[in-house]
């Protein structure tokens, strides 16, 4: 007994002072908890890829006139309904071409009754044989270029009706206001951002993944993504690209991730890429003190405290990257 006492404190001398080459008894026996004989084991080889969460969907609201923004009845951050107005644009310009396309739509009308009635009275005339023929055909003539010139007329007048839809810029799906750009007085242009909107609910992170890796991913496949700050999932494949961007040379692959991930986050997902020969061991038989992580190996009877460095999880078990050989026995 006095000598089991001498090596224990021994050990546990060294563990404090020489760092991850020694090890230090623990004071326990191999009789007083399951013990587990370390193998090598295949698992799967991974690749690191980076990635952010987005929404599933997200719109950026512009608009196609060149007009002034009269209203903005929703605030950053806002949470909006379908339907529901987010900017209106003043409408002077579009008033003013109204009244100019309905002006020329009445002026288009009148000359084509005019000439309707002109080419019916020359059909008569010709048919009483006091009018030649080409006169005739010259009133028919004037006819069609009266129809033409108020279906013109006419297309103008709903090209300007459809411009003053425009004038009120609604939500188009249920979603949070997740950036403004522009107040009422601002010029709005064509093509210019004005809100972004982002769907509430699912989330999912966008890959850029070497083809070599994806072409072994299939959808509904899951990943392993992790969070910068320690959280983890098991996150399923929901769309994959059919082939490589020619600009990137990599395959573009989204993951659903929990509803609750905020969007713009960095995130890496782990993509199978072939198999390997690795040590792991339960996770119930890592010691763990601060920062440090060991196992405590079976030698004799004692039970030494090693310190390994580990790599990643697997399920219920974790690979050891070193400090730990296949076929030495270690505690739970």
């Amino acid at each position: 007994m006095k000598t089991f006492a001498m090596l224990a404190l021994t050990g546990l001398t060294l563990a404090g002072c020489g760092g991850a080459d020694h090890d230090a008894a623990e004071a326990t026996t191999p009789a007083a908890v399951p013990t587990y004989m370390v193998t090598a084991d295949s698992v799967a080889t991974t690749v690191a890829v980076e990635g952010t969460v987005h929404a599933r969907h997200r719109a950026e609201i512009s608009t196609r006139l060149m007009a002034r923004v009269t209203e903005v009845p929703v605030e950053l951050g806002a949470r909006v309904r379908t339907g529901q107005t987010l900017i209106r644009l003043g409408m002077d310009d579009v008033a003013a071409n109204r009244a100019k396309a309905d002006a020329a739509v009445r002026v288009a009308s009148a000359a084509r009754d005019e000439a309707a009635r002109q080419a019916a009275r020359m059909d008569t005339l010709l048919a009483a044989d006091v009018v030649a023929r080409v006169q005739r055909d010259q009133a028919h003539l004037g006819l069609t270029q009266a129809e033409s010139q108020l279906a013109m007329a006419e297309a103008t007048l709903r090209e300007v009706e459809t411009a003053a839809g425009y004038a009120r810029i609604a939500a188009p799906f249920d979603g949070v206001v997740v950036a403004r750009t522009v107040d009422p007085g601002d010029l709005a242009a064509p093509g210019m951002p004005l809100l972004t909107l982002e769907s509430t609910g699912a989330r999912e992170v966008v890959l850029a993944v070497p083809p070599e890796s994806a072409e072994h991913l299939r959808p509904g496949q899951t990943l392993e993504v992790t969070t910068r700050d320690g959280r983890s999932t098991e996150g399923s494949i929901r769309a994959l690209a059919g082939g490589a961007d020619p600009s990137t040379r990599t395959v573009e692959v989204r993951v659903a991730v929990p509803e609750g991930w905020s969007t713009g986050m960095s995130v890496t997902a782990f993509v199978p890429s072939g198999q390997r020969v690795a040590v792991t061991i339960p996770l119930d038989a890592v010691v763990r003190r601060g920062q440090l992580t060991g196992v405590l190996v079976v030698s004799g009877d004692l039970h030494l405290l090693r310190w390994v460095r580990l790599g990643r999880t697997l399920g219920d078990r974790v690979e050891v990257l070193s400090g730990l050989e296949a076929g030495e026995q270690i505690a739970l």
